[in-house]
């Protein structure tokens, strides 16, 4: 691969987090993704990073590439777009995720052009795409809806064991979605910092978990864009438990209560081709989608493997 004259590329660690934080959130600015930063949740990405790498113009962080499990993250600061510094660089990390991984992903807008054609470029092939959508508060009120026969509760810590398994329940058969371990589970959804459990609902039967919504905050989204936004990071019901507007029931409580707490509107992620319909449920409770994202996958040829192999 070739670099552009001026561009220095070092190890991931070299640049200061700040210096990081404030590339990642230009990037994010630049391109609409929402996907906002600060120091203490970028410090964690970077430390379970695989392998990374930064990009240096002078004594300016201008690019940078990582990549997270499978996933290549990364991007370049708007200012130094089209200056021959992009396709280096996602070449690189495409080339050093499949010597760790025989599958890699890259999550890029569907608005992005230029992502889109190295992305093809490279193999990668659009797999999944997915619907980032809001519901501001201030539209239209937020009818809650009873369930007759249960329980709805805000999250109570003694029910963490058994939300996970329920979770893991619910989701065996999403694509892509694994198993979540105990640490993946404190890690990402109820010991994240983002966690909120006094907005997030759980629906009782009794004491087994029939649904649940998880509400989450990031403040750096709000500082960034001005607006507190209350996350619905996960929904779910119970195979046997559908089709009775459970989950609907959780999200508006959850809802509510952000609203009550000064938030001003709530957003989430969903799969548009969820088995479930998700995205029909959410759009009957006033969510609209503002942006797409597209997953593109790139598989590691077993034959170009096997002849590695042999050699």
């Amino acid at each position: 691969m070739s670099w552009p004259g001026g561009v220095e590329v070092r190890p991931l660690g070299s640049a200061k987090l700040e210096g990081l934080v404030e590339l990642v959130n230009a990037i994010a600015a630049a391109d609409g993704s929402g996907e906002y930063v600060d120091a203490v949740g970028l410090r964690r990405v970077v430390d379970a990073a695989a392998d990374g790498r930064s990009v240096w113009k002078g004594s300016r962080l201008v690019g940078y590439s990582l990549i997270d499990d499978e996933t290549v993250r990364g991007g370049i600061h708007p200012e130094y777009r089209r200056q021959g510094i992009g396709r280096p660089l996602f070449e690189w990390a495409t080339r050093r995720a499949l010597e760790l991984f025989a599958t890699v992903d890259i999550e890029l807008q569907s608005i992005d052009d230029g992502g889109r054609v190295l992305a093809l470029a490279n193999g990668y092939q659009p797999t999944r795409y997915y619907s980032s959508m809001q519901r501001p508060y201030s539209e239209q009120p937020i009818v809650t809806q009873p369930a007759e026969g249960f329980r709805l509760i805000p999250f109570a810590i003694e029910y963490d064991e058994p939300l996970r398994l329920a979770h893991n329940e619910i989701f065996v058969d999403h694509w892509g979605v694994e198993p979540k371990t105990e640490e993946d589970w404190q890690r990402w959804f109820t010991g994240h910092r983002g966690f909120r459990p006094a907005l997030s609902r759980l629906m009782l039967d009794g004491d087994r978990i029939a649904a649940y919504a998880l509400a989450y905050e990031y403040p750096a989204d709000t500082e960034a864009t001005g607006v507190r936004e209350l996350w619905i990071g996960q929904v779910g019901t119970r195979r046997e438990y559908r089709g009775r507007g459970l989950a609907s029931a959780a999200m508006a409580e959850a809802m509510r209560a952000g609203e009550a707490a000064g938030f001003e509107r709530a957003g989430l992620n969903v799969d548009a081709a969820s088995p479930t319909g998700a995205q029909r449920l959410y759009e009957q409770l006033g969510f609209r989608t503002v942006h797409t994202k597209v997953l593109y996958r790139l598989t590691r040829d077993p034959a170009s493997e096997a002849r590695a192999v042999d050699a």
